[in-house]
This record gives structure tokens, sequence and C-alpha cells, in this order.
């Protein structure tokens, strides 16, 4: 068993027993492993990690990317085409490069808001979030309909610590499943946060992070009636399960363990689970276990996804002060 799931599994036994729990074990005792690369083909790095360790990509081995920027060159009018370009370079964690190519488009489609979203989520992965509200927030002025600006807005504040703001942003977009703006600005083939009403694909997601931002805000009271009156338990949630596991076990629907059965360590639905327990965990005050799970996620592999993103913004930003109280950072910070 991994060493923070047994941490979350003492800790719930004891609370059910009514029991003082043993002495907290320190970060440093858990002999989180560095980050290695973990590519056979890498590419050079694309980013550095907030801990300061490399963030590689992928070698393009069968020539995608230069396909796509060929494509692109030879209709330098398309802005499908280069959509298309940043996504093949996004699909191998070419970010640094796909940043460039979304830049290019901003200047030469400025009336499309994508490119300032596809920019400023990628200036997300690669840990610039001032760089990344900058763009999002003006993708999301540009269509205040958008789901994919609202979502993206919401957690680069997350990221850096925004909470609060974090959290608005995302109820702004739920809110007009209830009342849809009046003016549908074009979406340009986008999905509207209207439209998530009918996919809990995206919907779900949005309610995890929604909810985990008013709990980091200080927001209690308002995350538990949040809680109850917006969070549906009877939904069939297959694409999004990790998610919506959580805030099963956020409604006391679930037991911690079951919420986090069968996630593997390593896998990304383990990210997004564990993410959901040390953030809850830590706002109950159980801060060390929380950054026990925090420290292990932000050395995880899987770098571009959300939970490792998240882990190293609490880890080594947000909540840097409070975890270093069980166990210094690494010295390399």
């Amino acid at each position: 068993m991994r060493i923070w799931t047994m941490l979350l599994a003492v800790s719930a036994l004891f609370a059910q027993q009514g029991l003082k729990p043993p002495p907290l074990v320190p970060v440093e005792e858990l002999k989180i492993p560095k980050a290695e690369e973990g590519f056979t083909d890498a590419d050079q790095p694309q980013a550095g990690s907030l801990a300061g360790n490399a963030l590689f990509g992928v070698k393009d081995k069968e020539g995608r990317i230069a396909k796509a920027l060929d494509a692109m060159n030879r209709d330098g009018a398309n802005p499908e085409l280069r959509l298309a370009a940043g996504r093949t370079q996004d699909s191998m964690l070419r970010f640094s490069e796909s940043i460039d190519v979304y830049g290019d488009g901003i200047q030469k489609f400025p009336g499309d808001y994508r490119f300032l979203r596809m920019r400023g989520q990628r200036y997300m992965s690669t840990r610039k979030f001032a760089e990344a509200i900058a763009d999002l927030e003006k993708a999301a002025r540009m269509v205040p309909n958008s789901f994919d600006a609202a979502y993206y807005t919401g957690l680069a504040y997350y990221f850096n610590g925004d909470h609060a703001k974090a959290a608005a942003a995302f109820g702004r977009c739920e809110d007009q499943i209830r009342k849809p703006l009046a003016k549908q600005p074009d979406l340009r083939g986008g999905r509207s946060c209207e439209s998530i009403a009918k996919d809990v694909n995206f919907l779900v997601p949005l309610q995890y992070w929604r909810y985990l931002a008013l709990r980091r805000a200080g927001e209690l009271a308002e995350a538990k009636k949040y809680l109850d009156e917006s969070v549906s338990a009877k939904l069939e949630a297959t694409g999004t399960k990790p998610f919506y596991d959580a805030l099963l076990f956020f409604k006391g629907l679930k037991e911690i363990n079951e919420m986090l059965a069968g996630a593997n360590e390593g896998t990304r639905d383990s990210l997004t689970r564990s993410n959901a327990a040390a953030t809850y965990l830590f706002t109950e005050g159980e801060r060390s276990k929380a950054c026990a799970i925090w420290a292990r996620n932000s050395m995880d592999q899987n770098w571009d996804h959300l939970g490792v993103i998240s882990a190293e913004s609490e880890y080594w930003r947000n909540s840097k002060a409070a975890c270093a109280l069980y166990g210094p950072p690494s010295t390399n910070k």
C-alpha cells in the first residue's frame, strides 16, 4: 500500500473510533523520489517545475509536427491550420513551441479568442500563471459564454493562489446553465457554459474545482451549501469518474479510501483523486497529510496533468510556509 494511502487509512480509522491518532509522519521521512525523465524518447526541456526540475517534451519520431507546421505555413490565412499545428505540438508536450505558434495566431487573428485561450492554457502548463491569467482573462471577456475560457481562467487563478477569483470564474460559467447570456458570441465550434448542463463530462470537473476553490478561499460554509444545492448524487459520470467520486466523497457518500480505491500511484486517475484528498485534508487542518500528498504528486512524471500543477502550486508556493512546518523543502529551492 502506498505511504500516503496508509496515512489516510490510519487517519480515517482513528476518526471512526474516536481515538487520538498517532504522531504525524514528517514529509522528509517519506523519502519522496526526485523526478526523473519519464520518456525514453524525450525532447528538450519545455519548462521548469516550481521545484526546479526540467519538464521534457516528447520527440516527434513520425514527423507529425513538421507536417502540421508545413500545412500551416502553406496557408497562413487559415486559423484552423495554425490551431491544428499548435495542438499537434501540445500532444507531445512541446508547450514552449506551441506558445509561439499561438502567439503568432494572436497577432494574425486578433478577433479569434481561441489563440488567447490556447496560449493561456499552455502558459499555465509551463507554470507561468501570471501570463496565463492575462491571456485567459482577455479570452473570457471576448466570449463570456465560453466554457473553455472560463474553466481555464478559473484554474489559472487557482494555481496562482487566487482561490476566491477562481471560485467566481467557475461560478459565472455554471450560473449560465440556469440563466444563459442574452448575447451569445460565436464560439467557433467551442462548447458553451450553457451546454455543459447536458454533458456531465465537463460539468463535473468544473464543480470539482469550484468546490475546492471555495474551500481554499476559506468559504467552508459556502462550499457546503454549494455542494448540497448544486452537486447531484445521481449522475452517470463515466468519463470523469475520478472527479465525480471526489464530489461524492465531499458529500459524505464515499469514504476517503473508497474514493481513492483502484487509483494506482503514478496514474492520471490517482492524481485527480489524491488532489481532492489533499486539498480537503489541508482545509480540515490535517496539513501534514495534505503536504505529504502534494509533495509526492509534485514529483509525478505526468507533469502536464492538472493534479501535478495543483500539487506544485500548493507545496512550492501557495502553502509553502505551512508545508515547511512538516519538513524542509528540497535544498535546490
